[in-house]
């Protein structure tokens, strides 16, 4: 009798692993200065359409980007598929005062890297045990506020196109000026 509980025990440990090896799940974010984020989280393909029939909705809707007491939404979510990994991209901005993140991924039961690139050249690598929340990652000093807003630049190009057009209309008319006042 021992015997069989012994190979029932060997036969359940040896399988239990390989029911969920199939997700291969690997997390990539990487931070800009500007505050942007390329969200990277690829699984097995099969594995991956298995699992999302489950679930409907967006796939952002799996995902979670805490960022100091609030979550931050992708702006944006493409499927990449591939014969080995299938991965969702999201894209998406952190507030300029951002200091601590916290990540959770809700469709996998198994451990999993995340990998941070953060802004400032540094690479963390954090291991996730699944179905579980990340520890804090740190985020102060990465994001920058840029100098000039989109709206500032576009001010700041149209003075500088007008500005040539002014001289050029000015000194046209300087010439017609001149030579009226000399006629009196």
């Amino acid at each position: 009798m021992r015997v069989l509980v012994a190979a029932a025990a060997i036969l359940w440990l040896s399988a239990a692993p390989a029911a969920h090896d199939l997700e291969r799940t690997q997390v990539l974010i990487t931070f800009e200065r500007d505050g942007s984020f390329v969200l990277d989280v690829a699984n097995d393909p099969s594995w991956l359409e298995l699992r999302l029939e489950h679930f409907p909705g967006s796939f952002a809707d799996r995902v979670v980007l805490w960022v100091d007491g609030h979550e931050v939404r992708p702006t944006s979510v493409e499927f990449i598929p591939g014969p080995a990994a299938a991965t969702y991209r999201l894209r998406g901005r952190m507030p300029a005062d951002a200091h601590s993140l916290r990540w959770y991924y809700g469709l996998v039961v198994d451990p999993y890297p995340l990998t941070i690139r953060r802004a400032d050249g540094r690479v963390v690598i954090e291991e996730i045990g699944g179905d579980a929340w990340s520890g804090p990652i740190d985020l102060s000093g990465q994001v920058h506020a840029p100098i000039l807003s989109s709206t500032g630049v576009g001010i700041a190009l149209m003075i500088l196109l007008a500005v040539p057009i002014a001289l050029r209309i000015g000194s046209a008319l300087t010439p017609g000026v001149r030579a009226r006042s000399s006629l009196r």
